[in-house]
This record gives C-alpha cells, sequence and structure tokens, in this order.
C-alpha cells in the first residue's frame, strides 16, 4: 500500500528546484501522530538544491508547543542523508518522543540562528471508533466509523496473502517450498458512506479477490493457490487543512507559491492525525467461497492424484 502518511514523512523528490532568493528559510513536510510514540518530520533549509550533505549542519532549531498546556518538546535530528527509510529521497529528519493528544493544538516552529523562523498549527482531530457487523461469516463486510473527523485520508484494506505451497512439491521428494507472502492492498477512498454518527463502508472480498489474483499473476506467482493470514482495514484520520489540490501531495506541485502551504514563511505541510486499523479474519467457509485455499490442496501421501505430481505451470516473462 502507498499510505498517504509515508509519502508526506517519507516522500520529497529529488528534482524539486527549491525557490532561490526567497527571504523564507525552510520547508517542512510531516504531520503529528496523536498514535506514534516518537513524531517525525523533514526540514529543507531553502537553497540551490535539496540534496543533503550529511558531513553538513543544518542551522535549524526545532520545537513544538502544546498551545493548551503550554508543554515544549525540543526536536532532535536524527537523520541527515540522500537515503532516509529505504528511498532515494534526502532531507534532514528531526524527531520528538511524545504523543500528541486528541483534540489539541500544537505550533511547531523552525528557527535559524539569525531568528528567521518557519512556523504552522495543527489540531489533532478528535478519536474515532471502529465497528464490524459478524465480519467472520460475510463476503461483504460492512466496516462503520463512528466519530466525524475532518478528513479520512488513504482509506485502504489490506490483504495479507500468502501462497499457498502444495501438499506434494514436484518433483516428488523434494523440500516443500514456504510460502510467499504478497500483501495486497485495495483503495477504498471516496467509497463511504455518511451516516448520522460517521461513515460507512461496504469491503466486498469477493470483488477484491479479483484485484489479489491480479497482483499475484503481475508478480508471477500462481493464481490458484492462495492463501489469506488476515484483513486488515485502515486509514489515517487527518485535520482539517489536509485537503491538496488535485487530492495529491506532490511535492513538485506543493513548492509552489500560490499552491496549499500551512507553513507561516515557510513552504511545505505540516499537518495532525492517526492512522486507525483493524483486522479480522473470515471463517474457512466464507474464504473458499470466494475462491481463496484454506489448506493444502493436494493430499498427503497416499491419496496423491495425477494432477498433484504434475509440476507447477511455468509463469513466463512476455517482455
Amino acid at each position: 500500500m502507498i499510505l498517504l502518511m509515508t509519502v508526506m514523512v517519507s516522500s520529497c523528490d529529488q528534482s524539486i528546484d527549491p525557490i532561490i532568493g526567497e527571504d523564507r528559510p525552510f520547508t517542512i513536510w510531516g504531520y503529528l501522530d496523536a498514535n506514534a510514540e516518537v513524531q517525525r518530520i523533514r526540514v529543507f533549509p531553502i537553497r540551490d538544491q535539496f540534496n543533503v550533505d550529511p558531513s553538513a549542519q543544518i542551522d535549524a532549531a526545532v520545537t513544538s508547543t502544546n498551545l493548551t498546556t503550554g508543554e515544549i518538546h525540543t526536536w532532535n535530528l536524527s537523520k541527515a542523508d540522500n537515503s532516509i527509510d529505504n528511498d532515494s529521497t534526502g532531507g534532514y529528519v528531526f524527531e520528538a518522543k511524545f504523543s500528541a493528544e486528541y483534540e489539541k493544538s500544537y505550533r511547531l516552529s523552525v528557527r535559524r540562528s539569525d531568528g528567521a523562523e518557519s512556523s504552522a498549527e495543527v489540531t489533532i482531530p478528535p478519536s474515532v471508533d471502529v465497528q464490524l457487523t459478524d465480519e467472520r461469516n460475510r463476503t461483504i463486510v460492512p466496516v462503520e466509523i463512528i466519530g466525524k473527523p475532518p478528513n479520512l485520508v488513504d482509506v485502504f484494506v489490506l490483504y495479507d496473502a500468502v501462497t499457498l505451497p502444495p501438499g506434494n512439491p514436484w518433483p516428488p521428494g523434494s523440500v516443500t517450498p514456504a510460502g510467499i507472502p504478497l500483501p495486497v492492498e485495495v483503495s477504498y477512498s471516496g467509497q463511504e458512506e455518511s451516516t448520522a454518527d460517521g461513515w460507512i463502508y461496504d469491503v466486498n472480498l469477493r470483488e477484491d479477490f479479483a484485484l489479489v489474483q491480479e497482483k499475484f499473476a503481475l508478480n508471477c506467482l500462481r493464481t490458484d493457490l492462495i492463501a489469506l493470514r488476515r484483513i486488515y482495514f485502515r486509514f489515517l484520520a487527518a485535520d482539517e487543512q489536509w485537503s491538496p489540490p488535485n487530492d495529491s501531495f506532490d511535492p513538485n506541485l506543493l513548492i509552489e507559491p500560490g499552491t496549499l502551504s500551512n507553513i507561516e514563511n515557510g513552504y511545505g505541510f505540516f499537518g495532525g492525525g492517526y492512522t486507525v486499523s483493524i483486522g479480522w479474519i473470515p471463517t474457512g467457509a466464507v474464504l473458499r467461497n470466494i475462491g481463496y485455499r484454506t489448506a493444502s490442496p493436494c493430499p498427503l501421501m497416499p491419496q496423491n492424484t495425477l494432477e498433484c505430481q504434475l509440476p507447477p505451470d511455468p509463469c513466463l516473462d512476455d517482455g
């Protein structure tokens, strides 16, 4: 899945041209997560390039203030390079150990030694409750969200799928191969129905299974040997400022003057929210009805059939 949270905290395209000649000192990317114990943001000084010299120091002091309680946290520089979190982006990552509180407002300040400052204020949305209706015995599972944060972002269902190896591997007598996990994400963003207390999503396991099979086929894995370990429904409850142009947090777009930026005297985005995840596993009967395997497709000795003795079909690369 491509979680929007990951886009916000972990992504910033190196090809972006910063705004030269600006008095604004910093571009900031990130958000406060009410469900995280460690908060992280990415800071870029506005200069001639975004590439970061790991040996160089950034002239920036980062603090956040709980505007309700007055509590202040000082953020520490944790990473400064061009390969952070296994991606190809760069940046100065600052972090602080604290949990943001629901319905509390915070002010983030990134200050240079000469006094120039970029800042932003954000309010964490209220908490929500997620309820499932008879999820184990249904192929269409209603997921009800009780509570209405300003925005629901990147709503998706994750199918924790895995190949189920045959009971008798080919050739006979060889070691049974391990199952190959291939989690598949299916987006449900925009498919909600409003209720008096929140929203409801109808997760269609049968329709989604076709997408799971498609992903397995694209990865050269057999589509008739798919087992399911668990299903997860996930989303990000976000503040009211989480409304990018064209529904996309594209750094190439957002860094341009006149587009979305809630950073005072700077560029980028600083938001507030939290991730919600709930999981379940349907009954074996439901899984088999959809098309998943719930046991080895071939019986153990001595009931082997000719079909079970055949080697698996090759998956050829058309390219």
